[in-house]
């Protein structure tokens, strides 16, 4: 009896060291699982989840599914790039408290670079790093040609301004529910649409940059004679830790990539009209405008939109977006970030 007993418990442990074995061989490595947790830090026309959609659409999903513990941000859609900060910044101390985390790794897309330099300057001992992808670190002609083109305090801004904040306050209060992910910022319903116009605009933003160079190439491509205006390759980059935060970057230099996303057959079409020709530009912002910190890679063939996978991930069809982030946690990994 004693001999059947031990048989069967050999037998059990067998099995369960197995299952054990088997479990650990098939699970998907956790190689997004970073030290600090991740924040996603949205751009102009910010949204966390809008009818269902993710404004990181696709990637979120794939950053936790592979380990990593990622919070979304929900910033003003359009508004300047201080409210937008200390927008940031509250949500970064609220998080903090619910993570017990001493620092976040921020990862922003479009404006919501200049939102995380801000907090990074304002608030180093709490950020890891800052990766800024498809960066609006120089500003957008879209914005200096949108505001010269309408009349200062006439008919046309009057009802243009109504029209645009009233929908971005629709948009910020669709996006209060469902959520991506365990955290949601507050309602933020302070739209502006000239705000957005003048903290965008390229002057503007050199100004905003002279007070937070943080990260920031040591020269401005944006004054590039030479060549294609605009253009920024990987010897540009100096200022890749400031302040114990470190500074990453990517981007391209595609305006369009499929017809068929709105975006580009419309959006981008109308943007084109504001960008000087031959200026080197990814759909929205100038090329130059991607460099910061440790440029990763700032030639991809995808545009300012197929950067967050949107729309719905129809932008770039042969490229894997989610994929991109997920190989820039796996850095952040190494880095011990």
């Amino acid at each position: 009896m004693t001999r059947i007993v031990v048989l069967l418990s050999t037998i059990l442990f067998s099995q369960l060291s197995m299952a054990g074995f088997f479990s650990n061989w098939f699970s998907p490595p956790k190689v997004a699982e970073t030290k600090y947790p991740i924040v996603m830090v949205p751009g102009a026309a910010a949204f966390d989840t809008a009818l269902g959609i993710d404004y990181w659409y696709g990637i979120t999903d794939k950053l936790r599914r592979n380990g990593a513990e990622v919070y979304v941000t929900n910033l003003s859609s359009i508004q300047s790039n201080e409210l937008r900060a200390e927008e940031l910044m509250a949500d970064l101390e609220n998080i903090l408290a619910i993570t017990g985390a001493q620092k976040v790794n921020l990862i922003a897309h479009s404006q919501g670079a200049l939102a995380a330099r801000y907090a990074a300057a304002v608030m180093p001992k709490n950020i890891a790093s800052v990766t800024t992808v498809f960066g609006m670190n120089r500003g957008t002609h879209f914005s200096n040609g949108f505001r010269s083109s309408i009349k200062e305090g006439g008919v046309i801004e009057a009802l243009g301004t109504t029209l645009i904040d009233g929908t971005f306050n629709i948009v910020e209060f669709m996006s209060g529910a469902p959520q991506d992910g365990s955290y949601n910022s507050e309602q933020r319903a302070e739209q502006s649409i000239l705000a957005l116009a003048e903290a965008t605009n390229i002057d503007n933003v050199a100004e905003y940059n002279r007070e937070f160079p943080q990260g920031l190439p040591a020269k401005d491509c944006m004054d590039n004679q030479n060549g294609t205006q605009g253009e920024v390759s990987l010897d540009y980059f100096t200022n890749q830790q400031v302040n114990g935060v470190k500074y990453y970057s990517w981007g391209g230099t595609a305006p369009r990539t499929n017809l068929l996303d709105p975006l580009d057959s419309l959006f981008v079409t109308v943007v084109s009209l504001f960008v000087p020709k031959d200026f080197v530009w990814d759909g929205l912002v100038p090329h130059c405008g991607h460099g910061l910190g440790k440029g990763i890679k700032m030639d991809y063939k995808h545009n300012h939109f197929d950067a967050i996978n949107q729309t719905l991930g129809l932008g770039h069809l042969f490229m894997d977006i989610p994929s991109l982030y997920l190989k820039q946690a796996n850095r952040l990994q190494k880095q011990g970030l």
